[in-house]
């Protein structure tokens, strides 16, 4: 009975019978007002979650103190912090952004440690320096030099000799940590000549140093080395001297010595390793060995006679 008032009621309500084609108006009227409403609905819902995500984001996944919340998306200044801070790592402490930021900070550490090999390489590679004489080798070092002159008048154009090297020491001498000078006045200009050297003493060099009293021929070599006992003949040092229009005076030329036609040590000729010196006296008075008397020290050494 009431399921029949009801009916009774709506009909009374609507005066007109609802045909398909009213009915299938509705729906579409239905439809075009219902639609753009839920999705401004729906729009609103998602903008209110949205604002609880960024909260949560500023306060969870952002890391706390990280510098996340201070740009708005958690997640993107995570890993923004973490490649603006090179790795601190500190925003890892408190979820899944700190985590990516300690990842970053092992980055950052390997290749600090790269760069800083690097340049660990470089300062190795600036230990190389120029090779000297070990200080023992230096402290066993000995030698003899022997000479001879084909000019024994005092005024000549020409200074010649030949010169021989005697190694005294176990060790062999190497000729280009060697220096010789042969001590004498320039009264003219000098030209230098070295027609020959032995296969011991190669690539021989010959300079005239103008120093006063202590002017001398310097004489230095590229390369070769002299043994112990071995062939003295290989170590065979020629060395001219002369001046085309004028005589030198010879007199009184401190190595100049006009008896030792044949090989004879003089100990007036001097000879240096690294600069040390190893046979002779200088005209300063400056001996190889001060205590053996000068030429002196060449008998007890066993060099007095020819080589």
């Amino acid at each position: 009975m009431l399921r029949s008032a009801r009916l009774s009621f709506c009909r009374a309500r609507i005066p007109f019978t609802m045909t398909k084609t009213w009915q299938l108006r509705g729906l579409c009227a239905c439809l075009t007002l219902g639609l753009p409403l839920a999705a401004s609905c729906a729009k609103e819902a998602n903008t209110l979650e949205g604002d609880d995500a960024a909260t949560g984001a500023s306060t969870s996944t952002g890391g706390g103190s990280s510098k996340a919340g201070t740009t708005g998306s958690g997640t993107t200044s995570a890993f923004g912090g973490t490649n603006a801070t090179g790795g601190s790592g500190t925003a890892g402490k408190t979820g899944t952004a700190g985590s990516v930021a300690a990842e970053g900070g092992d980055s950052g550490t390997t290749a600090g440690t790269s760069a800083g090999g690097k340049a660990s390489g470089g300062t190795g590679g600036s230990g190389g320096g120029a090779t000297t004489i070990p200080p023992e080798v230096l402290a066993r070092a000995s030698a003899i030099v022997y000479y001879q002159t084909a000019q024994t008048a005092e005024m000549d154009k020409t200074i010649q000799m030949k010169l021989l090297i005697k190694n005294q020491s176990p060790d062999p001498l190497p000729m280009s940590h060697v220096k010789i000078r042969y001590w004498f006045t320039a009264e003219v200009s000098t030209e230098l000549h070295q027609y020959y050297t032995g296969p011991q003493a190669q690539t021989p060099k010959a300079v005239f140093v103008d120093a006063a009293l202590n002017s001398h021929a310097l004489m230095t070599f590229g390369g070769g080395s002299i043994v112990m006992g071995g062939d003295i003949n290989a170590s065979e040092i020629q060395l001219e001297i002369s001046n085309n229009s004028s005589p030198f005076n010879q007199k009184g030329d401190f190595s100049w010595n006009p008896a030792d036609a044949t090989s004879t040590p003089n100990d007036k000729i001097t000879l240096y390793l690294d600069d040390k010196l190893i046979w002779g006296c200088e005209p300063s008075g400056a001996c190889f060995d001060d205590a053996a008397g000068g030429a002196g020290g060449a008998g007890s050494g066993g060099a007095g006679g020819a080589p």
